[in-house]
């Protein structure tokens, strides 16, 4: 009972992120973010995040089509593409990500 407990709760945190890294691509003037300001902004709004966490949603949105990435020196830098904003806005959902509030 415990462990699928803990498990919800990863995949709950998992899917937040996700969401929240599309929220902020989706805010910002050219639509995209280094991956640390990413991880910045999910722990502020309370999603705890590692830099490894949020490296491999970058990953997983990138394989869904929904940002594009690309690297600057040593950082990864993370562009929300037009199904991502469809999905940061709630006019599409994508299994895996979280729904945005109405």
């Amino acid at each position: 009972m415990l462990r699928q407990w803990a498990n919800s709760v990863v995949r709950i945190e998992t899917e937040k992120r996700r969401l929240e890294i599309l929220e902020y691509l989706l805010g910002t003037p050219r639509y995209e973010a280094a991956a640390s300001l990413l991880r910045l902004n999910c722990q502020r709004l309370g999603v705890p995040s590692t830099m490894d966490q949020t490296v491999a949603a970058l990953q997983w949105l990138e394989e869904q089509e929904l940002i594009s990435v690309r690297r600057h020196a040593d950082e990864i830098i993370a562009r929300i593409t037009v199904d991502g904003r469809e999905v940061a806005d709630g006019t599409r959902t994508v299994p895996g990500v979280m729904r945005p509030d109405p």
